[in-house]
């Protein structure tokens, strides 16, 4: 008989197998884009106020991680003129350091689960989503980001 521990079990181990490139993703241009691993993938979106104040801390934590791994700024569920819009309004919160890309067509729903904005994924170096962490973070902050280096790179 399954109890309720057993199937949350059978989830999570599920969910811990998907690999990076189960996504519909594409460019600002709608042209389809594989994430490579080792990867951070945050979820987000332009109304989402606490998506907003975590993506300079983003831009840092892609600054540190640069030779080992990238960070994905993965926009849920808007369309190009709205996340353009958003890009031009506000430039100062996206840089050289992560990979703006969009997934209209909520693909993320399906792939990882999830349950809102902001969420972040952490990929390994072999492509399992290892970690899902939902909410705000403090991604700029160096004992999160040597635990984010320990964890999808080793």
């Amino acid at each position: 008989m399954f109890n309720r521990r057993s199937i949350l079990l059978s989830i999570f181990i599920w969910f811990s197998t998907l690999e990076a490139y189960a996504n519909n993703f594409t460019d600002l241009r709608d042209q389809s884009f594989k994430i490579q691993s080792p990867a951070v993938i945050n979820f987000w979106a332009t109304w989402c106020a606490p998506c907003i104040k975590e993506l300079p801390d983003l831009e840092i934590l892609g600054q540190k991680l640069s030779k080992d791994a990238t960070v994905y700024l993965v926009n849920f569920g808007e369309n190009t003129k709205t996340i353009e819009a958003f890009k031009n309004k506000k430039p100062e919160l996206f840089g050289n350091n992560t990979v703006l890309l969009k997934d209209a067509k909520m693909s993320g729903l399906k792939s990882y689960g999830l349950r809102g904005v902001p969420t972040t994924i952490l990929i390994n170096t072999s492509g399992k989503a290892i970690e899902t962490i939902q909410g705000m973070k403090d991604w700029g902050a160096t004992n999160i980001i040597d635990e984010i280096r320990e964890k999808i790179l080793h």
